[in-house]
C-alpha cells in the first residue's frame, strides 16, 4: 500500500467518524430547519424525472397527430399545463430551499462560532501559550463556520441526487441495462480526480497553517494602532508588506500548480465522459431510425442520458467534496476535542471567611517542555488579612508563583491551601470568583467605562451604585467627569465615538474595576507601573483601602509601593531566599537590601 493509499484510508476513516457527529452538530442547531430542507431536496429531485416523461408524452401525442392528419389539442394543453406546474413547483421548491438554507447556515453558523469560542474559554492558560496550539485554533477558526454545514448541505444534496439518478435509472433499464453501467464507468474518474485533488489542496493548506499565520500577522500589525507610531518613525510599512506579500506569492504560485494540474486531469475526464455520452446517445439514435423506439422515446432518453450521466457525476463529485470538507471539519473537531488539564477536582465550598489563611507547602513548578523549575521548594505561610508583597528581578517566579495562586497550572509537587484545604478541592469557578487581581497588563476593553469596571464582579457588573463607589474609592472619578458621556463613554478608538485614556487614567479605571471585587484573596502585580510619583502615593493610600480585611500579594519593582506590604518575600532563581519585614530586611544586608539601596542611589543620582 502507498503513502497516498494509506493517507486516503485514514481520511476515509475520519469521514466517516465525522458525518454522524457532523449531523448531530447540525441538528443541535436548527433541527426543525435541517428536516425541512432535506424534504424539500428529496421533492425537487423527482421534478426533472416527472418533466421527462411529460416531454415524451407530448412529443407522441405530436407525431401521432401528424400521421393521422388530425390534431386534438386539448390533451396537448393538459400535458403543457401539467409541464408548467412541475415548473412552477420545481422554483417554489428551489426558492423555499433557497431560503430555508440561508435561515439554516446563519443559525449553524452562530452555533458553530458559540462552541468554539465556549471551548476556548474552558482551555487552560497553558494552551495558549503554545505555538501549536494557535496553529490548531487558527485551522478551527477556517473551518468551523463554513464546512460543517457545507458538508451537511452536501449531504443533503446527495440524497436528492441518489434519488433523482434512481428515477432515471428506472427510465433507462427499459432502454438498456448496459447503456447505464456505460455512463456510470466513464464517470468514475471524476470522483477520482475530486477526492485526489481535495486530498492535496487540503494537505498543502494545513502545511502553510503557520507561515500563513505570520502573513496574517504582519497584515495585522499594518493595521493596528498599537504598531502605527513605530512603523512611521522607523519606517517598517514597505518591510512588513514585502514581507506579507512574499508569503502569500508563494502560496499563490503553489495553489496555482495545484490548480492548473486539476484543471488538465478534469478536461481529461470530460473527454472521457463525452465519449460514453454521445455512445449511448448514437445507440438511441440508431433504434429510432430503425423504429424499435418513437421520436418521444427518442427525446425522453436523450434527455435521461445526459441527467443521468450528470447525476452520476454529481454524486460522485458530491462524495468527492464532502470528503473534502470533512477533512476541513476534522480541524473543527480537533480543536473541540481539546480537553482542559486543570478542572474542577472537588465541590469544597470556600470559606465564608478565611480562618486560619493560606500555607504553601514544598511547592516545585516547571512550564512544559521547560529544562529547569520556575519555582523550587516555596514554602510560605500567610495570615489572614496579611498583605505579602513579592521582590525579585525577572525571571525570579513572582508571576509564576501568582498564577499558581489563581490555579491557572497544576503543581508539579507540594500543595497550596487555604484553611488547610487544597485548591483542587476547591470547585475551580467559585475559588476564582475569591480571587481579585490587577495585573499590570490589565484587560482594555472597548467598552464603556460602566463594563470595564463593572467585569470587577460580572454579578454586579450593573449595579451603577457600587460601580460609582468603586470609582470613587479608585480615585477614577475626575478621569470620567472629564468624558463626554460620563460612565457610558466608549473607551478605546476601535469603535466610532470612542475615547483613548493616558496609562494612569486607564490604571485608576483598573483599580476601580479591582474595587468591585468581594473576593478575599488580593493580587496586585506591577499595579503603579504606569503611574507618576504624585498619582503613585494617591494610589498608595487607596491601595490601603482596597487591601484591607483581604489576604493581598503585591509585586512591585517600586519600592515605595512594596513599604505597604506587613512582609517582604524576596525570591531569587525561583526560590525563597529572604522573608521580613522591610526593616528587618535591610538589617539583613542582603539581596533586598542591594536592591533598595540601587534603586535609592538612582533617585538620587537623578536629584543631583
Amino acid at each position: 500500500m502507498t503513502r497516498s493509499d494509506r493517507s486516503a484510508l485514514v481520511s476515509l476513516k475520519v469521514l466517516l467518524k465525522n458525518v454522524p457527529r457532523l449531523i448531530q452538530l447540525v441538528w443541535q442547531a436548527a433541527a426543525g430547519w435541517l428536516i425541512v430542507n432535506l424534504i424539500l431536496t428529496l421533492a425537487g429531485a423527482l421534478i426533472p424525472v416527472a418533466q421527462l416523461y411529460v416531454t415524451k408524452l407530448i412529443v407522441d401525442r405530436i407525431i401521432l397527430s401528424i400521421s393521422n392528419s388530425s390534431l386534438d389539442i386539448l390533451p396537448l394543453l393538459r400535458l403543457a399545463g401539467l409541464g408548467l406546474g412541475l415548473a412552477l413547483l420545481q422554483e417554489a421548491l428551489q426558492q423555499g430551499n433557497s431560503y430555508i438554507s440561508q435561515v439554516l447556515s446563519d443559525r449553524f453558523t452562530l452555533y458553530a462560532n458559540g462552541k468554539l469560542l465556549a471551548q476556548a474559554t474552558r482551555l487552560d492558560l497553558a494552551h495558549f501559550e503554545s505555538a501549536e496550539f494557535y496553529d490548531t485554533l487558527n485551522r478551527a477558526q477556517q473551518s468551523g463556520s463554513f464546512y460543517p454545514l457545507r458538508v451537511v448541505g452536501n449531504l443533503t444534496q446527495l440524497v436528492g441526487q441518489i434519488i433523482g439518478f434512481i428515477g432515471l435509472v428506472s427510465l433507462l433499464v427499459r432502454f438498456s441495462p448496459l447503456v447505464v453501467l456505460l455512463l456510470l464507468v466513464t464517470s468514475l474518474p471524476t470522483f477520482w480526480v475530486g477526492v485526489n485533488y481535495s486530498s492535496r489542496r487540503f494537505w498543502m493548506m494545513r502545511r502553510q497553517t503557520q507561515s500563513k499565520r505570520l502573513g496574517d500577522y504582519f497584515g495585522e500589525i499594518l493595521t493596528d494602532p498599537n504598531f502605527a507610531k513605530e512603523i512611521r518613525l522607523f519606517n517598517l510599512g514597505k518591510y512588513f508588506l514585502s514581507q506579507y506579500q512574499e508569503i502569500r506569492q508563494g502560496f499563490n504560485q503553489e495553489s496555482r500548480v495545484l490548480a492548473r494540474q486539476q484543471a488538465l486531469a478534469r478536461f481529461g475526464i470530460a473527454i472521457v465522459a463525452s465519449l460514453g455520452f454521445y455512445g449511448a446517445y448514437a445507440l438511441v439514435i440508431w433504434q429510432a431510425v430503425q423504429r424499435l423506439i418513437t421520436v418521444g422515446d427518442l427525446t425522453m432518453y436523450g434527455g435521461a442520458f445526459q441527467q443521468a450521466q450528470n447525476a452520476i457525476q454529481g454524486i460522485l463529485q458530491n462524495i468527492a467534496t464532502i470528503y473534502e470538507y470533512n477533512l476541513y471539519v476534522s480541524q473543527y473537531f480537533e480543536f473541540l476535542s481539546l480537553k482542559p488539564q486543570v478542572v474542577s477536582q472537588g465541590n469544597r465550598k470556600f470559606p465564608t471567611a478565611i480562618a486560619t489563611g493560606l500555607e504553601i507547602k514544598n511547592l516545585s513548578f516547571k512550564y512544559a517542555g521547560a529544562s529547569h523549575f520556575a519555582l523550587e521548594d516555596i514554602n510560605l505561610t500567610v495570615k489572614p488579612n496579611e498583605c505579602i508583597a513579592l521582590v525579585g528581578v525577572n525571571g525570579s517566579g513572582k508571576t509564576t508563583l501568582l498564577k499558581l495562586l489563581a490555579r491557572f497550572y497544576d503543581l508539579e509537587s507540594g500543595e497550596i491551601t487555604i484553611d488547610g484545604i487544597p485548591l483542587a478541592e476547591f470547585d475551580l469557578e467559585e475559588l476564582r470568583s475569591q480571587i481579585g487581581v490587577l495585573f499590570q497588563d490589565f484587560a482594555h476593553y472597548a467598552l464603556s467605562v460602566e463594563n470595564n469596571i463593572g467585569f470587577g464582579d460580572l454579578k454586579e457588573y450593573q449595579n451603577q451604585d457600587k460601580i460609582q463607589k468603586s470609582a470613587i474609592a479608585a480615585g477614577a472619578t475626575e478621569v470620567i467627569s472629564e468624558l463626554d458621556h460620563g460612565f457610558q463613554t466608549l473607551l478605546g478608538k476601535i469603535f466610532t465615538g470612542g475615547v483613548e485614556l493616558s496609562g494612569g487614567q486607564w490604571q485608576k479605571i483598573g483599580l476601580a474595576r479591582a474595587f468591585m471585587t468581594s473576593a478575599q484573596i488580593l493580587i496586585l502585580d506591577e499595579p503603579t507601573a504606569a503611574v507618576d510619583a504624585i498619582a503613585e502615593h494617591d494610589l498608595f493610600q487607596r491601595f490601603r483601602a482596597l487591601t484591607k480585611g483581604k489576604i493581598t500579594f503585591l509585586v512591585s519593582h517600586r519600592f515605595s509601593t512594596v513599604l505597604m506590604a506587613d512582609r517582604i518575600v524576596v525570591l531569587e532563581q525561583g526560590k525563597i531566599v529572604e522573608v521580613g519585614t522591610h526593616q528587618e530586611l535591610m538589617k539583613l544586608g542582603g539581596l533586598y537590601h542591594q536592591m533598595f539601596v540601587l534603586q535609592a542611589a538612582s533617585y538620587q543620582s537623578d536629584l543631583d
